[in-house]
């Protein structure tokens, strides 16, 4: 999940309001033990709310799911929310309750400039920080507490530039939109195309909105690259786009983003364009048992389908529960010390938490493949999710062209 860094500086007033989810939607089991708080710092107001509506349903749902089980060790998850309103500045002090006031066991909601924000406040009282954002400055992560929940936003980059390479171009172009976010993913696309044996011969950073970029347009294809990679809200690409076909009538092939797929986006460049010339990348779904288990604890806990989000906190939550079992202790270093235990690949696949207690019990080592995949994680603590590569027909219709597995991922990241 990408999220914007621009600040959105909403209200020094709302301070992190501290909510505790009533016991009828996460508390309903768990035996007759003392409960273990459960930190859930994400954005339910502002900017961002949807990401966090997303993520406080997975982060119900997955509490739901270990109390009905019996809680951890006869002990009950109690989930702890603290809304930062989508702005870092009031997450801290949110942060600094769940930490000082509630004593949490870990963290699980946090992602965007608001993980950057708190990560240390957690951390440093020992707590394990397991982040559903896709954030770039995890990916050299060495923090031991601070464990990934989806794949890091740069592997967008990786999966433009290994498609590309797989698809035999060796000469690549950047065109990008100006922005933090945009210019770090070129960063990784340049970085990933050139390890893998690409030489990129031009980038221009574009501002968005333009009436005309006809030098950035002359520049890209007076390099004579092979593949163009871009990113670029809607408006831009339709110029973009108009202004490349009068030159070259969109002879170069383009490999686009996630940003770069949609009815606002065919619209801007026409459906006809886009499928002579482009294709996009985004991130693919996995097939796992555990979707459907996933999809019945939301059921338990909230009237709406499964939203954006939610597998990476109910995952999050699940593999915590897990952990403890795996390292017999509820404490902080123990449940960090169990997620290796639980997630990494060997151990018999589990795809619930009552599959992983039962089989743990039983003196089996266990591999949790959850809702939104595997979990083995690499020595930054960060995980790898598939990419789809999408084509839209000349009547706006997606299809999709190529998949490119997380080990491929992998292998290319550097």
């Amino acid at each position: 999940m990408r999220l914007s860094q621009r600040p959105s500086r909403l209200s020094a007033v709302i301070m992190g309001l501290i909510i505790v989810i009533a016991c009828s939607s996460c508390t309903k089991s768990g035996g007759s033990k003392g409960s273990l708080p459960v930190g859930g710092l994400t954005l339910l107001t502002g900017e961002f709310a949807a990401f966090g509506k997303g993520a406080l349903q997975g982060l119900q749902a997955g509490v739901r799911e270990v109390n009905d089980a019996g809680g951890v060790m006869g002990h009950a998850f109690n989930l702890i929310v603290a809304d930062s309103t989508s702005d870092p500045v009031d997450g801290v002090p949110a942060a600094v309750k769940l930490v000082n006031v509630n004593h949490v066991l870990f963290e699980a909601g946090v992602a965007g400039p608001l993980a950057d924000a708190t990560v240390s406040i957690f951390t440093k009282a020992g707590i394990p920080f397991l982040t559903p954002g896709g954030d770039v400055n995890f990916d050299k992560n060495t923090n031991p507490l601070v464990w990934r929940l989806t794949p890091s936003d740069s592997q967008l980059g990786v999966a433009m530039a290994l498609y590309a390479y797989r698809k035999g171009y060796r000469s690549a172009a950047l065109m990008f939109t100006n922005g933090s976010t945009a210019t770090g993913l070129a960063d990784v696309v340049r970085k990933t195309f050139s390890a893998l044996g690409g030489n990129v011969v031009s980038g221009v950073t574009l501002q968005p909105d333009l009436s005309s970029y006809q030098s950035e347009v002359s520049k890209t294809l007076g390099a004579h690259p092979d593949v163009i990679l871009i990113e670029m809200d809607a408006p831009t690409a339709g110029v973009v786009f108009r202004q490349m076909q009068s030159q070259n009538g969109l002879a170069v092939p383009m490999v686009g983003t996630d940003e770069d797929i949609g009815s606002d986006f065919l619209k801007a460049v026409g459906a006809r364009a886009a499928n002579k010339a482009l294709v996009s990348v985004q991130g693919g779904t996995f097939e796992s048992p555990a979707v459907g288990i996933f999809s019945a604890a939301v059921k338990k806990v909230s009237k709406d389908a499964p939203l954006a989000n939610a597998q990476y906190t109910y995952d999050g939550i699940i593999i915590a529960g897990l952990a403890m079992n795996a390292s017999h202790s509820t404490t902080r270093s123990g449940l960090n010390k169990g997620i290796p235990l639980v997630t990494a690949a060997g151990g018999t696949p589990v795809y619930s938490y009552q599959q992983g207690v039962t089989a743990l019990k039983a003196g089996k080592r266990i591999t949790y493949i959850g809702a939104s995949g595997p979990f083995n994680y690499n020595a930054n603590h960060n995980v790898f999710g598939p990419f789809i590569v999408v084509k839209a027909s000349s009547d706006g219709k997606y299809s999709t062209v190529a998949t490119l597995p997380p080990e491929e991922l992998a292998r290319a990241t550097h």
